[in-house]
């Protein structure tokens, strides 16, 4: 077996920690009492995380046509916060996406 070098060691532990650690902590304080603080940091979590995954996507969306982007984006945090529903979020995105494009030209 060839050496590896300890900073590839490095990475692929802190890759572990990183994405094994937030997948243990709710099991481990499953059923412990835990503060308010930290009760309301577990439910934003995922949300965040989502957030920061979807947002810049969002926003480049529609190739050279940024405002389109940014107003399917818009309808899209909107209705989900309004309906709380997946699929008629995206659904009133790309209407709303379609809608920018033939107005804008």
């Amino acid at each position: 077996m060839r050496d590896v070098p300890n900073g590839f060691t490095l990475i692929v532990a802190g890759m572990v920690a990183v994405t094994y650690l937030p997948r243990l902590l709710p099991l481990v304080a499953r059923g412990r009492g835990l503060t308010p603080w930290q009760r309301r940091f577990v439910r934003i979590v995922p949300y965040t995380a989502i957030g920061a995954l979807i947002v810049p996507a969002g926003l480049t969306a529609v190739d050279g046509e940024p405002l389109s982007s940014l107003i399917g984006l818009s309808v899209a945090a909107i209705a989900t916060a309004i309906f709380r529903q997946p699929v008629v979020s995206v659904a009133l995105a790309v209407v709303a996406v379609a809608l920018a494009r033939l107005v804008g030209g």
